[in-house]
């Protein structure tokens, strides 16, 4: 079922003339109704105006993407950044930048399609039969230059994916990881230990950052040969006002971040361990196939998101999520509806 609003939810949402507690979306951070970054904002709206669409690769360029970049690369620990227009856009550019190199592809099961292209496979092991193989699979390939895409999180149900099988691949191939970091980015980054392999991440800055664009992160190198690719250079950049907005703000991501796992940690302690819904350490979504959850609450003036995935025909996952936004009073009232249920 479908419910309209005309009003972006905070902590509360009001659809045909009903209000809720709002315990859905990916705006982690609330970074879209914070008071400073929305008046950061209106202020780089009037410096730079509302687009700019002109090639990152002209000869008038503006100082601020480079600047952000820099402050983006620092806030994510990584050697350099790129941004993009989307998410979406962050993964495809990455990985038709590795396609047109010759690289052979492996995938990860439940890869987002932002990093598919013509010859996805995604496995249908589960990720921890998969990250127990893979090393063995890529050894066994007659590929020497080789690209392993996956998500950093199991999304939007909630799982957990280990890193450690990078650790595990051969060093006589010439391997790049690709994660898609677009549900953890801002909030907890996976620990990664790539010493053998070129990593990069891709990145939507539109779920805990607040900010319609994309990311990729890797290494100096990595990031200036996709800087001068035709998909790249044809391509008009993301809003410069919302980069200016978030280096003037980057105070408040850091804020807000302690918030929400504030939030997250204070929650857990409120909710019994054996209600039957998945979720994992220091992450603001929590997920169930069970029946009759999303109604049961939305009874109680608090909705969810509740739809089939992967496909149309597969069990409804019931999906909530915690914000920064979110006060003391409303986690209690989310604990104690959800501890009666059932």
């Amino acid at each position: 079922m479908k419910y309209l609003t005309n009003k972006i939810p905070s902590n509360t949402l009001i659809s045909d003339e009903q209000r809720y507690l709002w315990f859905s979306g990916t705006s982690y951070l609330g970074i879209t109704h914070h008071p400073v970054f929305k008046e950061n904002f209106i202020k780089a709206v009037d410096q730079y105006g509302t687009s700019w669409g002109s090639s990152r690769n002209n000869t008038v360029q503006l100082s601020i993407y480079d600047k952000a970049e820099k402050v983006l690369a620092d806030f994510a620990k990584m050697p350099s950044a790129l941004t993009v227009s989307s998410g979406m856009w962050a993964g495809q550019l990455v990985v038709n930048f590795l396609k047109s190199k010759g690289n052979t592809f492996f995938f990860a099961p439940k890869t987002h399609p932002a990093l598919w292209n013509d010859f996805t496979q995604s496995s249908t092991d589960t990720y921890q039969v998969w990250a127990k193989t893979i090393a063995d699979t890529i050894k066994d390939s007659e590929g020497e230059n080789i690209v392993i895409c996956s998500d950093s999180v199991g999304s939007p149900y909630v799982e957990y994916f280990d890193f450690g099988w990078i650790k595990s691949l051969p060093i006589d191939k010439n391997i790049t990881v690709v994660i898609d970091a677009s549900h953890s980015f801002g909030i907890d980054l996976p620990e990664i230990h790539s010493d053998n392999v070129r990593l990069v991440i891709t990145s939507s800055l539109n779920k805990a950052m607040g900010m319609t664009g994309g990311v990729i992160f890797s290494d100096n190198d990595f990031i200036e040969q996709i800087r001068y690719f035709p998909m790249f250079s044809g391509a008009s950049p993301m809003m410069p006002a919302l980069l200016e907005a978030f280096v003037t703000s980057i105070d408040i991501f850091d804020e807000q971040r302690k918030k929400l796992l504030e939030n997250i940690e204070y929650f857990n302690h409120l909710i019994k361990p054996d209600l039957g819904i998945d979720s994992i350490k220091n992450y603001p979504a929590y997920c169930t196939h069970q029946a009759g959850l999303h109604e049961y609450l939305k009874q109680h003036g608090i909705m969810t998101a509740c739809f089939p995935y992967p496909t149309a025909n597969d069990l409804p996952v019931t999906r909530l999520v915690i914000s920064a936004l979110h006060t003391k009073e409303n986690l209690e009232l989310l604990a104690r509806v959800l501890n009666s249920w059932k």
